[in-house]
């Protein structure tokens, strides 16, 4: 597939600087000041950091609000561990230049600042998920000395079929406002530009996409396989009932539950399922599913080390 540069509004899914001390010794955190620096990445690196963690926000969000609202600074660094907050986040999908030139950009990151690549772990929410998935696959796949040891996702549209024909059925529901009806429309018309019509899309939306459940292809995360692996979700069917109009079958959610048990099935030893109840809120305070807080960060943090 000819690789472009994708700008895509995701209007469903786009929707973490201190000094600390322990009682042996002063630890100082090096950050990056995005007012400043023209670079895309916000890093935050503690001495004698032993983990690097590199984290990619939803559609449309930053660095910045990343470090706001995922309370994962302070106790990371104080485990030792140092943080790469990105600013890559218009990608629903990768293909390999777009994983080459992220690489790139990562590379640069830690060539700049000194940081310690003996136990990196990737991870990210909403579609911040799909493009940690591709890129631990491609730097697993490239054997490169970035060498990953676990990734997780926080209700992510891993399924790009699946979305698409979530997106159909949304149109087709009668009583829905224009309003509504604006974010499907917008999927299904953008993909069938990107993908080819009805015959074609399936065929070659799953080429880029992390995993496809119609045909149960996971080959785009196949290396991810015999490293760690941790998918987060909270599958409150009554707010998106209610908030969204939306039934469970066509939520992120319920997407990673079919990939999780199918993954399962086919002797993915290292996964795990984390299933949450009303964890997800904003930083207001408003209920979300759809949030960092349905990652415990004291367990992530135990996770890495």
């Amino acid at each position: 597939m000819k690789n472009k540069t994708r700008i895509f509004t995701v209007l469903m899914f786009s929707i973490l600087l201190f000094n600390c001390e322990s009682k042996q010794k002063q630890k100082t955190i090096e950050t990056t000041n995005l007012e400043t620096e023209k670079v895309p990445y916000n890093v935050v690196k503690t001495n004698n950091a032993k983990s690097l963690l590199i984290l990619f926000p939803g559609g449309g969000s930053t660095s910045k609000e990343t470090k706001q609202v995922f309370k994962i600074t302070k106790p990371a660094t104080e485990n030792g561990i140092s943080i790469l907050f990105m600013d890559f986040n218009r990608h629903l999908w990768l293909e390999n230049e777009d994983c080459m030139q992220l690489t790139n950009q990562i590379e640069n990151a830690i060539k700049k600042h000194h940081l310690n690549i003996d136990n990196v772990f990737i991870g990210g929410i909403s579609i911040g998920g799909n493009v940690s998935l591709t890129l631990t696959n491609y730097l697993l796949k490239t054997k490169h000395k970035i060498n990953p040891k676990g990734v997780f996702v926080v209700d992510s549209p891993i399924d790009l079929y699946a979305l698409y024909k979530s997106s159909m059925k949304d149109v087709a529901q009668k009583g829905f406002s224009e309003e509504r009806l604006a974010e499907p429309k917008g999927i299904i018309a953008y993909f069938e530009s990107r993908f080819g019509g009805k015959d074609s899309l399936l065929t070659n939306i799953q080429k880029v996409s992390p995993y496809t459940f119609k045909t149960k292809n996971r080959y785009n995360i196949h290396q991810i396989q015999n490293i760690k692996s941790r998918i987060y979700i909270e599958p409150d069917t009554l707010w998106y009932k209610e908030v969204r109009q939306t039934d469970f079958e066509s939520t992120n959610a319920y997407a990673l539950q079919r990939m999780y048990q199918n993954l399962k099935e086919n002797n993915w030893t290292n996964i795990e399922l984390i299933t949450t109840k009303n964890k997800g809120f904003r930083l207001n305070g408003k209920r979300n599913p759809h949030s960092w807080s349905i990652v415990s960060v004291e367990e992530l943090i135990q996770w890495i080390k």
